[in-house]
């Protein structure tokens, strides 16, 4: 069994998601409203499901959709959490690093949502990644560079070659594919 919480304002979302998330995950949830903390059980033993379950509930606590959360039932979905205070040293720093992420008027933030399709939540010290596996080291991995101080350029330019290179070697798999019948 595994435990989570939400914030108060996500407890009635998480309430109505139950019967949901019970019957897709082979798993008993439980909510316990007086400590507002979540039990997850697996049913057969399935720990995996009972898992990606707390995931979803996790994402949703974070302020993710109900639609994006649901992903992560499925294999090809993950939810990566990046502490900003491991990179900061005080709330000034932490101000302006998670600007640094976010950029001007958001540009930073969309261009890599664009680019990975992975979905971006800025938090108070957290920064909340939640999309397809195979992109989410990339997203990840630009993030990290702008908590480093790279210029959000550098970043750009580092976020093309992934892309060229991901669609080079999906292109490639499908001509290999072709070329065998």
């Amino acid at each position: 069994m595994m435990y989570t919480t939400v914030p108060d304002d996500k407890l009635p979302l998480i309430k109505q998601l139950i019967p949901k998330l019970e019957e897709i995950s082979n798993s008993t949830i439980e909510l316990d409203e007086k400590t507002k903390s979540i039990k997850v059980t697996p049913k057969q033993g399935n720990a995996y499901d009972a898992m990606k379950v707390r995931s979803v509930i996790n994402a949703i606590g974070l302020g993710f959709s109900v639609d994006d959360a649901m992903k992560l039932m499925s294999d090809d979905y993950t939810l990566e959490i990046i502490e900003l205070r491991d990179f900061s040293n005080g709330p000034d720093s932490l101000r302006r690093i998670k600007g640094r992420i976010i950029g001007e008027k958001g540009k930073a933030k969309k261009i890599i949502q664009e680019y990975t399709g992975v979905q971006i939540l800025v938090g108070d010290h957290i920064v909340a990644l939640l999309g397809n596996v195979e992109q989410m080291s990339v997203a990840k991995r630009a993030i990290e560079m702008l908590l480093e101080g790279k210029e959000h350029s550098t970043v750009y330019k580092f976020l093309d070659e992934a892309e060229r290179s991901l669609s080079f070697s999906s292109s490639r798999g499908l001509k290999e594919r072709l070329d065998k019948f």
